[in-house]
């Protein structure tokens, strides 16, 4: 976890740079953080093998800007770059999702794309999805989580989708579990909605809107069994958790009349359903052959106001 200093990413310090329109500040400042976690992915998965690099500069020439000397990566500053920015258009990536698609759907603020995350201590080379698909060969890259992972799964395709021909990828759904192949490497990205990461009764990636939401806080094989084998696996939660508290069954759902329930203070269920997931991975993964992630709150802003004053002080 990065310091408090002056210089780590910090929400206000991130907020301070956007561009963006009233009505749009939500959405960009999202996406911002969306292609950071995206990218600190995947410095790490170049981190953690050898010598071909993931990131290329856009003449063609191999940079190594994070090495073993020690580059901060999340010593920086958002940067406005539209000569080598976005990394994808929108209307030309194959899955993007309705749910995500702005411009698609009428807007016009496009600028939140062009802006980049520029280290104090070193310049980063131009993303290059053929080389992290090569990373990829043979690997299973899995997200868990809620809707905001589903949003991090779905940028990653579209990273990597126009390197890939048509005939030489595919997307299948299965309920809770997504999973975008490229075929030529034999490569999955996949995405599993478990928005509490233990079981519950929001566990239903369609109809999961529950006035009286209820967590078995010592239940995650039934999710969990279907990330077991995966090389890399990235988490989160929290957003589900809002609550001040939250019912707690001890038993199942499929007899719900013979469980125990009680009702948990909010930090407490959160505690007890990390405890579970932690000793899940502490039992079940191979960290010789897993890499793995946390990705905590993602910053919440309801109202457009404050931060649209602030955006137009500064622009």
């Amino acid at each position: 976890m990065a310091k408090r200093g002056k210089n780590t990413v910090k929400k206000h310090q991130v907020m301070q740079v956007l561009p963006a329109g009233a009505w749009g500040i939500k959405s960009s400042f999202r996406s911002l953080v969306a292609l950071l976690f995206a990218f600190l992915v995947v410095a790490a998965i170049y981190l953690r093998q050898s010598n071909e690099q993931v990131f290329q500069h856009a003449n063609g020439r191999t940079h190594d800007a994070i090495s073993s000397g020690g580059c901060n990566l999340f010593s920086g500053k958002w940067v406005y770059d539209n000569k080598s920015y976005p990394l994808y258009k929108e209307r030309e990536c194959t899955f993007m999702s309705d749910q995500l698609a702005c411009e698609k759907f009428g807007r016009k603020d496009l600028n939140y794309q062009f802006w980049r995350w520029q280290p104090h201590q070193c310049d980063l080379p131009r993303f290059n999805a053929t080389a992290l698909l090569e990373r990829l060969r043979n690997k299973r890259l899995v997200f868990v989580g809620d809707s905001l992972n589903r949003n991090q799964w779905i940028s990653m395709i579209c990273l990597v989708d126009s390197a890939i021909p048509p005939a030489f990828k595919s997307m299948h759904n299965n309920g809770s579990i997504n999973v975008f192949k490229a075929k030529e490497y034999n490569a999955t990205i996949e995405f599993y909605w478990s928005p509490l990461l233990v079981e519950s009764n929001s566990d239903d990636p369609v109809n999961h809107r529950v006035p009286d939401r209820i967590v078995r806080v010592e239940a995650i094989e039934k999710h969990a069994r279907h990330w077991t084998d995966a090389d890399i696996l990235i988490f989160n939660t929290y957003l589900w958790w809002r609550r001040r508290q939250m019912k707690v069954l001890w038993g199942s759902f499929e007899s719900p009349e013979d469980g125990i329930y009680k009702t948990v203070k909010l930090p407490r269920v959160y505690e007890m359903a990390l405890q579970t997931w932690a000793r899940w991975l502490e039992v079940h993964v191979n960290r010789n052959k897993t890499l793995l992630f946390f990705m905590s709150m993602s910053p919440t802003h309801e109202m457009y106001k404050p931060y649209y004053i602030l955006m137009s002080s500064l622009s």
